[in-house]
C-alpha cells in the first residue's frame, strides 16, 4: 500500500486509543494492520482497559499494551492525558472516541491527533425513524479506518488477527481431555452482553441434536459467569460440556483456536474467532452490519431475518423488543440456521 500525501509523512511511533470492548478491540485491530503495512518500522502501542488487555498479548502488530484500570477516576484520566503529552509519540489516534478518552485528548496538546467519528446521527435516524443512509458497502473495518484514511489510496480492510501460541493450544488441549473432549469439537457461544441477542436454548438444542446426528465431534460451551443461558442449554444435554465461568480470556482464545468451528450470537468472541483464522455462524437479532455486528470472512455465516421493518433497534441490542415477539430471533429456525451451515460447506 503507497502512503498518501500528508502532514506526517513517517511517524516513528503511535499510540492507540481503543478501550474496549472485545469485539471493538478486536475489529480495531485492521486499520493497525493497515498502519503497519504503511509505514512498516512504526512502533504501534495501544492504551485499553486493562480487562480486555489479555486479548492482545503475543500480537505481532502491536509493541507494547498499555493496561488502564476502568476503576481510576478522574484525576487519573488527566494523568494519563499529560503522560501521554510529554512522550515521543508522533501521533495519537482515538479509536474509542468517548467521555474518557475525551478527557485524556483534552490534555494532549503537543501531538497530532486523529479521532474517529462515529456515525451516531446515521444510527439514530436508522433506530428511530427507520431511515437507513449507510450505504450498501458500509463496514466496521470501513469506519474504523477513516482516521488513517490520508494514508491510504485503496480502500482495502485487512482482516483483524490474534494469536495464541502453541504452548497455550497444548494446555487447553489437556484441560478439555480430562473433561472428556476426545474428538474434533464445535465451540458455542450462545451468551452475549444483552440477552435481547440470545437465540433460544430450545433453538441450540434442536440444531446440536441435528448435528450430532451428521458429525462424530463434541461440543464445548463458552462464556461469561452472567451468561446463565450456558447453564440452561447444559441442563439440556449432559454431554456438552459447559466452560462458562471456567476460562480466562487467553484460555477462551486458545479453546477457540482448536475448534472445527464456532456458533454463537453476536458478541466479542465471535469477531476474536474469525481473528484467529476459525469459521463462525453468527445468529444476529436486533444487531446489523450497521451496527457493526456480522462476520468479516468470506467463509463465515451470518445468519439474520432481513425483511423485518424493526431491525435493527439499537447500537449494542440493549433495546427490550417493543413488539409482541422479539421476530429477529424467533423467526430464524433451527432448520434455517442448519441448512446454512450445510451451504457452507460446514457439515
Amino acid at each position: 500500500m503507497a502512503i498518501a500525501t500528508n502532514k506526517i509523512a513517517n511517524p516513528k511511533r503511535i499510540l492507540v486509543i481503543k478501550f474496549s470492548s472485545i469485539g471493538d478491540i478486536v475489529l480495531t485491530m485492521s486499520p493497525i494492520i493497515t498502519l503497519k503495512s504503511v509505514f512498516p518500522t512504526v512502533k504501534i502501542d495501544i492504551l485499553t482497559l486493562d480487562d480486555f488487555a489479555p486479548i492482545l498479548e503475543g500480537n505481532k502488530y502491536i509493541d507494547r499494551i498499555i493496561s488502564y484500570d476502568r476503576n481510576t477516576g478522574f484525576r487519573h484520566l488527566i494523568t494519563t492525558g499529560r503522560w501521554i503529552n510529554s512522550s515521543e509519540y508522533d501521533l495519537v489516534i482515538d479509536f474509542h472516541n468517548s467521555l474518557r478518552s475525551k478527557i485524556i485528548r483534552f490534555w494532549i496538546r503537543k501531538i497530532p491527533k486523529r479521532i474517529l467519528i462515529k456515525p451516531r446521527w446515521k444510527r439514530f435516524l436508522l433506530f428511530r425513524f427507520r431511515k437507513n443512509y449507510f450505504s450498501r458497502d458500509f463496514s466496521q473495518l470501513q469506519l474504523l479506518h477513516q482516521p488513517i484514511k490520508e494514508w491510504m489510496i485503496d480502500e482495502k480492510y485487512p482482516l483483524p488477527e490474534l494469536f495464541v501460541s502453541e504452548f497455550e493450544k497444548i494446555q487447553v488441549e489437556i484441560m478439555l481431555r480430562k473433561m472428556g473432549v476426545k474428538k474434533s469439537f464445535i465451540t458455542i457461544i450462545p451468551g452475549a452482553a444483552w440477552p435481547q441477542k440470545y437465540w433460544l436454548v430450545d433453538n441450540y438444542y434442536k440444531l446440536l441434536a441435528e448435528l450430532k446426528n451428521r458429525e462424530n465431534v463434541d461440543f464445548v460451551i463458552l462464556g461469561g459467569i452472567k451468561d446463565n443461558i450456558c447453564t440452561e442449554l447444559a441442563k439440556c444435554d449432559s454431554t456438552l460440556i459447559n466452560l462458562q465461568g471456567k476460562t480466562s480470556l487467553r484460555e477462551s482464545m486458545s479453546i477457540i483456536a482448536r475448534s472445527k468451528y464456532i456458533i454463537g450470537a453476536d458478541t466479542g468472541l465471535i469477531h476474536a474467532a474469525e481473528a484467529l483464522g476459525k469459521r463462525v455462524v453468527t445468529i444476529l437479532g436486533p444487531t446489523s452490519r450497521e451496527t457493526g455486528a456480522g462476520v468479516n470472512r468470506n467463509n463465515s455465516i451470518s445468519i439474520e431475518n432481513n425483511n423485518l421493518w424493526c431491525r435493527p433497534c439499537s447500537q449494542s441490542g440493549n433495546r427490550k423488543c417493543y413488539r409482541d415477539e422479539q421476530y429477529c430471533m424467533t423467526t430464524i429456525t433451527p432448520k434455517i440456521v442448519l441448512s446454512k451451515i450445510t451451504e457452507g460447506g460446514l457439515l
